[in-house]
């Protein structure tokens, strides 16, 4: 019955703080602000409200962004800013950059911050990943030489 009791708080606490995180940094079409000035101030609770968000969260408030640059200046927030992300959390964000020199950047960003823990597989997938030849190539020579 204890088991059960701390499961329900838990399942209840979670539900609130996604609730939340869903609802942070909403700004209303309604409000009368121009397109840029939204994404402003999207974009402005998105770095003060850090510390309260995981990558998921931070990604959906990316997604609301209507100017695709604001939204990529938001991913690399999620990616920069949030503490404590993982492989996983480092290659979600990559795949879900738009602009193919962001979206290498953020995935070279992936190989540096985790390149002791990364397998020669995980290495290579992320090399192959890249969107330009010349950075697929280097990323490539990297897993050879750093993964030995």
């Amino acid at each position: 019955m204890r088991q059960f009791k701390l499961f329900v708080a838990f399942m209840l606490c979670f539900s609130f703080t996604s609730a939340y995180a869903q609802s942070l940094c909403q700004v209303s079409g309604k409000s009368r602000l121009a397109m840029d000035q939204r994404d402003d101030l999207r974009l402005k609770c998105l770095k003060q409200k850090k510390a309260q968000l995981n990558v998921s969260s931070c990604l959906n408030i990316a997604k609301k962004m209507e100017y695709s640059t604001n939204a990529e200046e938001a991913r690399l927030v999620c990616l920069y800013d949030l503490r404590g992300i993982t492989i996983k959390e480092c290659h979600a964000i990559s795949k879900s950059m738009e602009y193919a020199d962001t979206g290498d950047e953020v995935r070279w960003e992936c190989l540096r911050r985790f390149n002791r823990s990364l397998t020669k597989k995980q290495c290579t997938t992320f090399a192959k990943s890249m969107a330009y030849p010349a950075n697929t190539q280097r990323a490539e020579v990297y897993c050879a030489q750093e993964l030995e």
